[in-house]
């Protein structure tokens, strides 16, 4: 990984663009790139991905615990074209699409996740949760 993006990184949290993130074991510059009920992710300044998930079954006044993992192949994908959406040079880290990628017939290469009928031909496209197939890049080679 070139140095800009570490360079990006330490300027996204010196200025407040970001918040610093601290996943277990990781060393170097992280910052929160997505947050929702249940699950955080995290870009490092090399750009791993790492993604803490947690459980709100706990009782009353006890913390819960975050357990992270590095994500890999299209976890890590979809969760780079999400911090994308917010920080659009982010998407120099994803692959460019060969000219014989197909469009990807999961999500009707939109790369938003989709439930489809029984007979495939309606969906409902949920805007902003990840293609499973395709880790949210349209596409599959």
């Amino acid at each position: 990984m070139s140095n800009w993006l570490a360079d990006w990184v330490a300027d996204q949290l010196r200025s407040g663009a970001a918040r610093r993130s601290a996943p277990a074991g990781v060393g170097g510059d992280a910052m929160y790139v997505y947050g929702s009920i249940g699950v955080d992710a995290a870009l490092t300044s090399t750009g791993d991905i790492w993604v803490g998930t947690y459980d709100f079954d706990t009782v009353e006044g006890t913390a819960a615990t975050v357990t992270w993992h590095r994500a890999v192949g299209l976890e890590r994908l979809g969760f780079i074209v999400i911090a994308a959406r917010r920080f659009p040079v982010l998407g120099g880290l994803l692959p460019a699409r060969p000219a014989n990628a197909a469009g990807c017939p999961a999500c009707r290469a939109t790369g938003d996740w989709h439930l489809f009928s029984a007979d495939r031909k309606e969906s409902l496209r949920i805007r902003g949760m990840i293609c499973k197939t395709c880790g949210g890049l349209g596409w599959q080679s």
